[in-house]
């Protein structure tokens, strides 16, 4: 069984809602819903590339006021500089996105769905604390 096809099993036995899809270029991805502490419901996208696996939380908020997107970058560009497994960016139309890459290497052979979750709950609750930030620096 593929790392795909083990996740998918963790993700059945412990009743997590998902939806399966591919990218253009054949790259298997899940989606899995999430609501956040705060009432926030993100996407947790996990993208199982050749060589790694991608995990994106996409809908962390929105920003429509071009000055506070300036504002937000900045914040983007402080928490990015700091040490952190997630990178946190802004799409063009203003949805602040988190990601992070886990290396196959590191479960090669013994893949862990379980470790895998960690990872993914740390990326949660990473989004979690980033939202406060950017609602802090929206209402300023």
């Amino acid at each position: 069984m593929d790392n795909y096809e083990a996740l998918k099993v963790f993700l059945d036995e412990n009743k997590v809602h998902y939806m399966e899809d591919k990218l253009e270029h054949g790259d298997k991805f899940l989606r899995i819903p999430q609501k956040l502490k705060n009432g926030g419901v993100v996407n947790v996208i996990v993208i199982f590339a050749e060589k790694n696996i991608k995990v994106l939380v996409v809908g962390i908020a929105n920003v429509d006021d071009e000055n506070k997107r300036v504002e937000c970058l900045k914040l983007f560009n402080t928490l990015n500089a700091k040490y952190n497994f997630f990178k946190l960016y802004m799409q063009p139309n203003g949805d602040i996105s988190l990601d992070g890459d886990v290396v196959i290497g590191v479960f090669e052979g013994n893949f862990q769905a379980r470790a895998l979750m960690g990872f993914i709950i740390a990326a949660l609750n990473y989004a979690q604390d980033v939202y406060k930030e950017v609602m802090q620096t929206l209402w300023k």
